[in-house]
């Protein structure tokens, strides 16, 4: 396949991070694209069909439904016992996928076999995410290894087939073969950047900009295993600054586009006398205040609310590829996108204001930098974004 050059770094990258040339060994970091096509053709990742060319991201691979799944009768992980014996003991029924899809119910738990399989060698982890248009929707999905005992995550030389784990929150979705709601991130030794290595990649490239455009310095940021980053609620009077999720019966085609937002989304609107509150157990969509510029070497993941500052959940969907919010010819202030925020809230109303810190990001090295940067391709649904929400709406 033909993948479209990379451009070129709009500085120069830290002494810590640098492109990989032919003579090196394996590097420690997050494999890029050209290397997920390698290892398909080497078998390192197999499929029961063809891996499209729109699978492969900058940093990722997404990852396709087979046919086959089942209804559970709860979350779970194989462990030692193996997923065919949980699947006899918790699976209340197999299913088939047809060919006009099949719907998954609000709050059933649901697992699919994937049709990418692995074949990891020594030294080489994986980890999986939502997509982010699977995140939007309140889908809930959490990988499987065939005797994992954590969701997520791969195992150094994990040999074997992938299972996804399913569970629509806030509306009934219709799936079919091949839609693809997560993705994997191969890793090769320790890719995360120290909060240090964090403060230097922002003094040599600007990562956060504010909503004026500004670059953001690491001094006035609060770092702390990544770097936390808040929510944007302001506006004029009316403006509209998130979205709840309405309580609906109507299944959603996962392929469907142009959807009317308002049969499924509540506005929130920005009202200096009306705080934002949110209720319990109910699904919302925010933005960030700070906008997010990621150059070629490095990429990142949002990562879990810290739970000491409120119970709330911040996000499904976590990678972030490189590329997203820039572009080498044009200022940052042109380019910087908004992290969009999915929050769901527990036990008891939680007010939120402006500026509240509600999530972090960790940035990670890449290996080498991507063939293909997001925002290059016709995937690249979000680039550049503010609040908005996933690919099915208007």
């Amino acid at each position: 396949m033909t993948m479209a050059p990379h451009d070129p770094p709009a500085s120069r990258p830290p002494t810590t991070v640098r492109a990989r040339s032919s003579q090196d060994e394996p590097r420690a970091g997050i494999q890029p694209s050209q290397w997920i096509e390698q290892a398909i053709r080497e078998k390192i990742v197999r499929s029961e069909t063809s891996v499209e060319p729109a699978q492969i991201q900058p940093n990722s691979l997404d990852v396709r439904l087979s046919p086959r799944g089942w209804r559970l009768q709860c979350s779970l992980l194989p462990g030692d016992e193996g997923i065919v014996r949980k699947l006899e003991r918790f699976g209340w029924h197999a299913f088939e996928i047809g060919a006009e899809g099949y719907v998954l119910e609000r709050n059933a738990v649901y697992l699919f076999r994937c049709d990418e399989s692995l074949a990891l060698t020594p030294g080489l982890s994986a980890r999986a995410n939502p997509k982010s248009s699977t995140g939007r929707l309140d889908v809930f999905t959490r990988l499987v290894t065939e005797n994992g005992v954590s969701f997520d995550e791969i195992p150094e030389g994990y040999q074997g087939t992938l299972y996804l784990e399913v569970v629509p929150r806030s509306f009934p979705i219709i799936v079919h073969v091949g839609d693809t709601l997560a993705q994997l991130r191969f890793s090769r030794g320790t890719a995360t950047l120290t909060d240090d290595e964090i403060r230097a990649e922002m003094q040599a490239n600007t990562l956060i900009v504010d909503r004026a455009g500004r670059p953001m310095d690491a001094r006035s940021m609060r770092l702390n295993q990544g770097l936390f980053l808040s929510v944007h609620l302001r506006g004029a009077s009316g403006d509209t600054v998130g979205y709840r999720a309405r309580k609906t019966a109507r299944p959603i085609d996962l392929r469907a586009r142009e959807l009317p937002r308002e049969r499924f989304w509540e506005r929130v609107a920005w009202s200096k006398d009306e705080p934002v509150i949110l209720e319990p157990d109910e699904f919302y969509i925010f933005a960030s205040r700070e906008l997010v510029r990621l150059p070629p070497h490095v990429c990142a993941e949002m990562v879990p609310f810290d739970a000491g500052s409120g119970e709330v959940r911040t996000h499904y969907a976590g990678f972030f590829d490189s590329g997203f919010g820039y572009a080498p010819d044009c200022p940052a202030s042109d380019t910087a996108a908004a992290v969009v925020l999915e929050i769901r809230n527990h036990d008891v109303p939680f007010l939120i204001e402006d500026g509240h810190p509600l999530f972090r990001l960790v940035f990670f090295r890449n290996a080498e930098i991507p063939s293909v940067l997001y925002g290059q391709t016709k995937a690249s649904n979000y680039q550049g974004q503010r609040l908005k929400l996933g690919k099915q709406f208007t």
